[in-house]
């Protein structure tokens, strides 16, 4: 019996045992669960997660290209490679390098490889930019290098993923992975005024501009937009959901040399609704809210 019948046969019972847990009134749990239940054999655990790995490969379509229409763009590429199992192994250089949060360096082998969901199961992703003029390079092309960074608020980390483009077939390629302490990036302060922003209503009211500009659209005139203020008492009845603990930031290229001015635009995933958010720095180094669009 060769390796693909043994796993659909090995499926096939997994079915079969859960239909009869199912039909007794019970709740039939995951296989990976007894895995755990079984006293966390190791070697059980890491062969249970192979046959998923790999039945979930088997269920994507034999016919779907390592190659998509949308390589051109990054920002049309990563939310692929970002779903499908098939496209990640595909499109990873193995050896991949690994830097690691102490220093210590490793690499993954293709055997080893897990389906990596970057957006963490997100609505929206959020990327942040130096200004407007820089927000074209989401569409841009000419674009060879990029990467998507996992910032974590609470532990002021930062893990990335780094791309390339493939100069000889044009193919995005993940080229490297690495884990980096905030201390090590240019925007710690920002960072850091972010979290509380974002977890602490007292000091997000604070730190809004009175009077804060306001754009949205017309809903009466085709969507266009409307610009105008709001008192910074009337923040919260405008504010988006902002998250708090972990966000995205998709860099395209885009550098940061003012530091005392920052773009946060969240995009919706899947609706394609987005809200930006404008921030200043003072000559005594307060950030402030100034300009929010939805």
């Amino acid at each position: 019996m060769n390796g693909k019948w043994a796993t659909m046969a090995v499926v096939l019972l997994y079915v079969f045992v859960s239909l009869v847990v199912s039909g007794c009134g019970g709740r039939a749990k995951p296989m990976h669960d007894y895995a755990y239940e079984s006293g966390n054999d190791s070697s059980l655990l890491d062969s249970i997660l192979q046959l998923e790995d790999t039945f979930a490969l088997d269920l994507e379509t034999a016919a779907e290209p390592t190659a998509v229409t949308e390589d051109e763009l990054f920002n049309d590429f990563i939310f692929k490679f970002d779903q499908s199992a098939r496209l990640q192994r595909a499109r990873v250089r193995f050896p991949l390098p690994v830097l690691h949060l102490n220093g210590d360096e490793s690499s993954i082998e293709q055997a080893d490889w897990r389906h990596h969901a970057i957006f963490l199961g997100q609505d929206f992703c959020t990327v942040l930019w130096n200004s407007r003029q820089q927000m074209s390079l989401a569409q841009d092309s000419s674009v060879t290098s990029a990467r998507v960074e996992q910032i974590y608020l609470h532990s002021r980390t930062i893990s990335a993923y780094s791309f390339e483009r493939d100069t000889m077939n044009g193919l995005w390629m993940l080229a490297e992975m690495y884990d980096i302490p905030f201390e090590h990036t240019d925007l710690e302060g920002f960072f850091d005024f972010y979290r509380q922003f974002a977890t602490d209503s007292t000091f997000q009211r604070q730190h809004v501009r009175t009077p804060l500009r306001y754009t949205t659209a017309d809903e009466d005139s085709e969507y266009e937009p409307i610009t105008g203020t709001i008192d910074a008492d009337q923040w919260f009845e405008f504010a988006p959901e902002i998250p708090q603990d972990v966000i995205t930031n998709v860099n395209f290229g885009q550098t940061y040399p003012n530091p005392n001015r920052m773009v946060v635009q969240m995009r919706g995933l899947a609706n394609g609704l987005q809200s930006i958010m404008i921030f200043h720095r003072d000559i005594s180094g307060r950030w402030q809210l100034t300009d929010y669009e939805n």
